[in-house]
C-alpha cells in the first residue's frame, strides 16, 4: 500500500499502556497509522500542528487539560482534524459535551479492535460514526430548544430535509446519492448549504437538530 493513502492518527491518552495497546491496534491494519502521541491534553495542538493527523483518538479525562477543552481547542484550528472521543462508559454528560464540541465518534475504550480501526476509517472520510441509538440517547439527554431548532429547519427547503433525514440515519455522501438518484456532488453540495443554515459544522449536530425535531425518530 503507497504510505500516503494511509490514514494518520494521533493517540491522547495518559495512560501509557493504554496508548501502546491502541497503536497496536491500529497498527495491525496496513491502512493505518501512528504518527505520534500525547500524554495529555495540553500537548495536542502542538503534536497536531507538527503531524497533521487525518484522526485524533483523544480519551476524554486527562491530568492537566482533559479531551473535551483539547477538542473544543482543535476545533478553532484551521482544517482541524477529525476527532474520536474514547470513554469508558456508554453515553454520558461528558460524552455529550464532546460531541456538542465537534467530536465526530466517540468509542468505549472496551470495544473490539476492528471498531476501533472502522472508527477510523470512517471519520476520516468525513463520516460521522454514530449509531442510531446512540444519537438519539444524546438528543434525549441535551437541552431541547424546540423554537430554535424548528426555527432553523423551517429554513431548509424540501430537498434539504431529504438529505438531513438520510444523514441522521449515518449515510455517508456516496450512499445518499445512490439512495436519492442524484450525483455525489450535487449531495456535498446539500450537506454544505443545510450545515449552514443550521448553524453547525458537522454530520452529528446536524443529525441531532433531525432527531430534536422529530424529522427521524
Amino acid at each position: 500500500m503507497n504510505t500516503d493513502s494511509r490514514v494518520t492518527t494521533l493517540i491522547v491518552d495518559n495512560d501509557a499502556w493504554v496508548r501502546r495497546g491502541m497503536k497496536d491496534i491500529l497498527e495491525a491494519t496496513p491502512d493505518i497509522v501512528v504518527v505520534a502521541e500525547a500524554e495529555d491534553g495540553d500537548q495536542v495542538p502542538a503534536k497536531v500542528t507538527r503531524f497533521r493527523p487525518h484522526v485524533v483518538l483523544m480519551d476524554l479525562k486527562m491530568v492537566r487539560v482533559g479531551g473535551l477543552e483539547a477538542t473544543r481547542q482543535l476545533m478553532l484550528m484551521p482544517n482541524p482534524p477529525k476527532v474520536i472521543a474514547m470513554t469508558a462508559f456508554d453515553v454520558d454528560g461528558l460524552v455529550i459535551e464532546a460531541v456538542e464540541a465537534g467530536a465526530h465518534s466517540f468509542m468505549r475504550k472496551d470495544a473490539a479492535p476492528e471498531a476501533f480501526q472502522q472508527a477510523v476509517r470512517v471519520v476520516a472520510s468525513d463520516h460521522a460514526l454514530f449509531s442510531r441509538d446512540s444519537l438519539r440517547a444524546i438528543a434525549e439527554s441535551t437541552p431541547r430548544e424546540p423554537v430554535r431548532d424548528q426555527t432553523a429547519l423551517a429554513v431548509l427547503t424540501d430537498r434539504e430535509r431529504e438529505v438531513l433525514v438520510q444523514l441522521a440515519t449515518g449515510l455517508g455522501n456516496g450512499e445518499i446519492a445512490e439512495r436519492m438518484y442524484l450525483g455525489e456532488t450535487t449531495i456535498k453540495s446539500h450537506v454544505s448549504s443545510l450545515f449552514s443554515k443550521l448553524g453547525v459544522n458537522n454530520r452529528v449536530r446536524a443529525s441531532l437538530v433531525a432527531y430534536r425535531c422529530g424529522l427521524v425518530v
